[in-house]
């Protein structure tokens, strides 16, 4: 069987859209879209056979619960497990570590460890960060190169306390695929209990427990074009058995009598309450759809772009490539060059101006992005098997579109403490035609605004942007005097235009001011919607609520 791009595209009816028929969606990591089949599944179990599951004796429940178990075996062969009971639903790979930390850790002693690397998600490292202050556990590392764990020295780190070791099997921030072989020899005969987070391997590679052979395994179903709200955790039979709850309810007891309760067998166990049952119809669907695919030739094909993506990036003067391609789950990360001017929400925001999806940030990875580069935060390009190389040459002509238009021009800026407005107007911007030309504009004009270290405090901090942008004021007599500086080269932009209207302004002239309609003249409605990460519109408020122009 072969593996054709185009027509797996045309089984996701977001791209058939409109308004999304040039969308180059880059953000795969965070989460990717549905087929046709998941989104018919999850609308036909409200349509035809909504009611909850195992408690009622009706045809409409013994449909629903008929469906549970269907997909639970499904999900079983689709990890592998050695039997479905070993397959517990949960709302995510997120919900799966939390319960694993919490009841793994419950019968610990203090001064016992847990294992981990410097590449966790946030979701393998807070949960774990948790219980070992409620327990007084000890937190130990795989020791790393350049964030990447190398197992084959997991050893050194182990002891005679080390009870449990969690790892990912891929980085959701730089791509890279983990060896776990080396881990499955020295934790085979050892007492400990071995998980891996699986959330970004299990689109793009068969996953197979059995040949793992960790105890625990999570992932979340959105990752692998399947609906939001249901992940899998698997657990080998015996180790689910010696697991406590990790919550109490319905459907997870035997027996409830006033002063105590006694626990029923996994998996339902750890399924307390209503399941997402219209996400789990839609799971089962999309587990039947990749069942119909190809893997292997899939994933062939996905190397080939990331290899592409990667060749292509490494070509652009500017840009510093953080990721690596080979073995790798289509992720490419970089960030614009240390003496750059630019940050990477810049770079996300001027794709996004061209329809281009990508993420910008710190990918829920905060160590491993600082022990890989200096860079406060990076841009994150993440493939699925429905892209293609347009997609990935559409980006690149973007940035370098990008890296052109924004060259830095530092000749306004000659002190380190006085911005330089002087030679901007508004009228400026509204001679612009369209909305590429202002942004344009609108990132020289950032130059105006000059660095300023001595604001950058946690009180002067604007909260809501995702760039670090802060804000301090002071009073000349009765007028207001803002001083505003940011990571983000469009926020400072922005900035500047916010000072033309309100520094040496009264609270009065301010309150007076009809920002929101000057803002849609100029066609800034994208950077005042909540949804835009630059929190320009936050930026605002604050300058209103340091004016006396808004309450609150």
């Amino acid at each position: 069987m072969l593996f054709s791009p185009q027509q797996f595209k045309q089984q996701f009816p977001l791209f058939s859209q409109p308004e999304n028929c040039e969308l180059v969606y880059l953000d795969n990591a965070a989460t990717t879209h549905r087929p046709q089949v998941v989104i018919d599944a999850v609308a036909d179990f409200y349509r035809t056979s909504n009611a909850n599951t195992h408690r009622s004796s009706h045809r409409l429940a013994r449909r629903a619960t008929e469906m549970v178990e269907a997909t639970r075996i499904a999900a079983g062969r689709f990890l592998n497990a050695a039997e479905p009971s070993e397959v517990i639903f949960t709302r995510g790979s997120t919900e799966g570590l939390n319960l694993l930390a919490s009841s793994l850790t419950e019968n610990l002693s203090p001064g016992d460890e847990i294992v981990l690397t410097t590449a966790e998600h946030h979701a393998n490292l807070v949960p774990w960060q948790m219980a070992a202050q409620r327990h007084d556990l000890i937190l130990k590392f795989v020791p790393h190169k350049n964030g990447v764990p190398q197992f084959d020295r997991v050893e050194e780190v182990l002891s005679e306390r080390t009870k449990i070791v969690s790892v990912t099997a891929a980085s959701n921030a730089l791509g890279f695929m983990a060896d776990l072989g080396p881990l499955k020899q020295v934790l085979a005969d050892r007492n400990i209990r071995w998980i891996v987070d699986a959330a970004q391997l299990a689109a793009h590679q068969v996953v197979d427990a059995q040949t793992i052979g960790c105890d625990f395994l999570v992932c979340s179903a959105h990752k692998f074009y399947g609906p939001t709200g249901v992940g899998l955790l698997y657990g080998r039979r015996e180790s689910l058995a010696a697991l406590p709850p990790w919550q109490g309810g319905g459907e997870m007891i035997e027996q409830v009598q006033l002063q105590s309760s006694t626990y029923g067998a996994p998996p339902h166990r750890f399924e307390t309450g209503t399941s997402s049952l219209a996400a789990i119809a839609g799971l089962g669907a999309c587990l039947q759809f990749l069942q119909q695919l190809d893997r292997d030739a899939m994933a062939a094909y996905e190397q080939q772009l990331t290899d592409y993506l990667h060749q292509q990036l490494q070509k652009l003067p500017g840009i510093d490539l953080l990721s690596n391609a080979e073995s790798n789950v289509g992720i490419a990360t970089f960030a614009p060059a240390v003496e750059s001017a630019l940050q990477a929400t810049d770079i996300a925001h001027w794709l996004d101006g061209r329809d281009i999806a990508v993420r910008a940030g710190r990918h829920c990875a905060m160590p491993l992005m600082e022990l890989r580069s200096g860079h406060g935060s990076s841009v994150r390009a993440s493939i699925a098997a429905y892209n293609s190389r347009n997609d990935i040459d559409r980006l690149i002509e973007s940035l370098q579109n990008c890296l052109a238009a924004t060259q830095s021009n530092s000749s306004l800026v000659t002190t380190a403490d006085a911005d330089h407005l002087e030679e901007l107007s508004i009228e400026q911007l509204r001679q612009q035609r369209g909305w590429q030309q202002r942004y344009r504009q609108l990132m020289k004009w950032a130059d105006a605004i000059a660095p300023k270290p001595g604001i950058r405090t946690v009180g002067n901090r604007v909260r809501g942007c995702e760039a670090a942008t802060w804000v301090s004021h002071r009073m000349v007599d009765d007028r207001h005097q803002f001083f505003i500086d940011s990571e983000a080269r469009v926020v400072k932009g922005l900035a500047a235009l916010l000072l033309l209207l309100v520094n040496n302004k009264t609270t009065a002239e301010i309150a007076a001011l009809d920002m929101d309609a000057l803002f849609a003249d100029l066609g800034l409605e994208k950077h005042l919607s909540p949804s835009r990460s630059n929190g320009f519109r936050a930026l605002v408020n604050r300058v209103l609520q340091l004016s006396g122009s808004l309450l609150g």
